[in-house]
């Protein structure tokens, strides 16, 4: 400014229409390499972030493959058991490899999005909707289900709520040797309250439960 005071008229109109443009170009540029710092403060932020994502969609991808694995193992390993125990139960003199029971996955591919339906076929019987089985049917195919559980999960101990009061005879009589072997082979304590005195026999431990008029007693034989 001290320069362009001593300059003629014309000069000191030139050189200050230079500085001007100077500020102006130093102002853009100023403003420019702002922006540039912000883009490159957002480029790196960018970046990093999808780094991150490939690093978490990898694991979230292996752990999905493993988890599926899993599941599937199980399913398939309970599936069997169920089949197993069922065949069982339901095992006659008339029918000796009994009926046939199994579970179902309505998608495969993606397991969990899915249902998954469960089937009993008694002996001697076609495919059937579960709804339409009788009460007896839908307790066996019921207990296969849950002693199967028990069982892969090694349960220590199960309660039996009266299940045997759908069952006829034959069938109370194979459930109970049925548990009382799988409690032998795998260690599983297995309590039953049942109102059916004459299958006591098949119990190490019995407890009677009595009323009387002074109140309830117990009666412990084993």
């Amino acid at each position: 400014q001290k320069f362009a005071k001593n300059l003629p008229k014309k000069k000191k109109g030139r050189v200050e229409n230079i500085m001007v443009n100077l500020s102006l170009k130093i102002q853009k540029r100023n403003k420019f390499l702002l922006i540039h710092r912000r883009y490159e403060f957002f480029r790196k932020n960018l970046i990093d972030s999808r780094f991150r994502y490939l690093v978490a969609n990898s694991k979230f991808f292996r752990i999905a493959v493993e988890r599926a694995k899993r599941f599937k193992k199980f399913f398939n390993n309970l599936s069997e058991k169920i089949n197993k125990i069922y065949k069982e139960i339901t095992k006659t003199i008339s029918s000796p490899f009994g009926g046939t029971a199994f579970l179902t996955i309505e998608n495969r591919e993606q397991p969990f999005l899915g249902k998954i339906f469960f089937a009993a076929i008694p002996p001697t019987k076609s495919f059937q909707s579960t709804q339409n089985l009788s009460g007896g049917e839908k307790t066996i195919a019921l207990l296969s289900i849950v002693v199967s559980f028990a069982q892969i999960l090694k349960q220590p101990f199960i309660l039996f709520d009266e299940v045997d009061s759908f069952l006829d005879a034959w069938h109370t009589e194979k459930f109970f040797l049925l548990l009382k072997k799988l409690s032998k082979q795998n260690k599983i304590q297995i309590c039953i309250i049942t109102l059916k005195i004459k299958f006591i026999l098949f119990f190490e431990i019995i407890i009677f439960l009595i009323k009387t008029k002074s109140g309830t007693n117990l009666i412990t034989i084993g």
